[in-house]
């Protein structure tokens, strides 16, 4: 007999990004299982190939939000009211929630108080619910009003899902309370599980910081500062960025303003062909969830230096498997790359034994152990 569960999934950004690969990942792993599966997101959201293949195919349907629904008087009207009073288009996702009325709704925010309108209107409509969190910032902390949503979205949801243990112990601090219906999961990644690249040897040592052009967030200002140094502009070493993101010219002017030849911003490159010539990854984050180039890089023998916010050390073992500055801050990020510096002839070793970590912490398919998760929920078995 087929499964007849239906499942809606919503999505509260609107640029595609990492957090939107676990979600859409595990649709195709849903359907096959025979469910039936709605998808809400906001029109400016571009969707991958395999949800656009299968709602092509009239195995999904998908339903895309406008932009914006106030009119232009109301829109000029926003511009003079204080926020706590400005309008608010009516969130059509709720009807489409309605009409499909699925017995399961899926929840996923790039932070981890994005959804709580949504979990509002879930639990007044009694429609059972699941959150993801894919990245918490220690820098930002919810208001009262906000922190009491949070507390009863999280509270009565089937399950809230954290992509790294640090993000879930850092929202309970900010609500105050313990979560019980709480797991750690993990995210898709855009390379082969038993991919087995050559170390790339060659005059210079290579570097690769990978992420998306937000200095806010990403921290990519840090490591400039960093390469400013003397020392660092003297030494064979080559900083490669990748990346996408408003700050880019900032990045750029960055470079130059420091005088730094050895700092290379490439356009867009696939996973795959930056560690065929990357022998480590840099990150120097403000804050993140488990970031989903850490994992791709360590699956490809690379080891890393991170910084310590969120869930950047768990799976790292300082020294061994990589590097951990203690901070976001210039002096620690020279600290952690001057001691992988020094051990510069052991890299290709060290890469090799972060990989070996690695998959004991990582499954081989995380979109079907979610939809897995999700169908247990469905049956009652959570």
């Amino acid at each position: 007999m087929g499964n007849t569960k239906k499942i809606v999934f919503t999505t509260e950004n609107v640029n595609w990004g990492g957090s939107e690969l676990l979600w859409t990942k595990t649709i195709p792993e849903l359907v096959n299982q025979e469910c039936k599966i709605g998808v809400c997101v906001n029109q400016k959201l571009q969707l991958p190939d395999w949800i656009v293949a299968l709602e092509n195919e009239k195995r999904i349907c998908v339903y895309k939000t406008p932009v914006s629904g106030l009119s232009k008087i109301k829109q000029i009207a926003n511009k003079f009211l204080p926020y706590k009073f400005r309008l608010k288009p009516k969130d059509k996702r709720q009807e489409f929630i309605s009409e499909f009325h699925p017995d399961l709704l899926v929840i996923n925010q790039g932070f981890n108080f994005n959804g709580v309108d949504l979990m509002d209107f879930a639990m007044q409509s009694k429609i059972n619910y699941v959150t993801i969190s894919h990245a918490v910032n220690e820098g930002l902390w919810p208001d009262l009003n906000l922190r009491k949503k949070m507390i009863l979205g999280f509270g009565n949801s089937q399950k809230n899902y954290f992509v790294s243990k640090d993000n879930l112990e850092v929202t309970e601090a900010q609500l105050g309370v313990s979560l019980q219906n709480n797991e750690v999961i993990r995210n898709p990644f855009n390379v082969p599980f038993a991919i087995d690249l050559a170390y790339p040897k060659q005059e210079n040592y290579h570097l690769a910081y990978v992420g998306r052009y937000d200095f806010y967030a990403k921290g990519q200002d840090v490591l400039l500062r960093v390469l400013a140094k003397e020392k660092w502009k003297k030494r064979n070493i080559v900083v490669n960025f990748y990346g996408e993101g408003n700050d880019v010219e900032n990045l750029k002017d960055m470079i130059q303003l420091y005088e730094i030849k050895n700092a290379i911003v490439h356009p867009y490159s696939s996973t795959i062909d930056i560690w065929k010539k990357n022998q480590a990854l840099v990150l120097t984050s403000r804050f993140e969830g488990l970031p989903l180039v850490l994992v791709e890089a360590m699956l490809c023998k690379r080891f890393a230096i991170i910084t310590n916010v969120s869930g950047n050390k768990e799976l790292i073992e300082d020294n061994q498997t990589g590097f951990i500055a203690a901070a976001p801050r210039p002096e620690y990020v020279d600290e952690a790359m001057e001691r992988a510096w020094q051990v510069r002839e052991n890299w290709q070793l060290i890469g090799e034994e972060a990989r070996k970590q690695l998959i004991k912490h990582i499954p081989e398919n995380p979109a079907l152990v979610f939809a897995n998760q999700l169908t247990a929920i469905l049956n009652g078995k959570n």
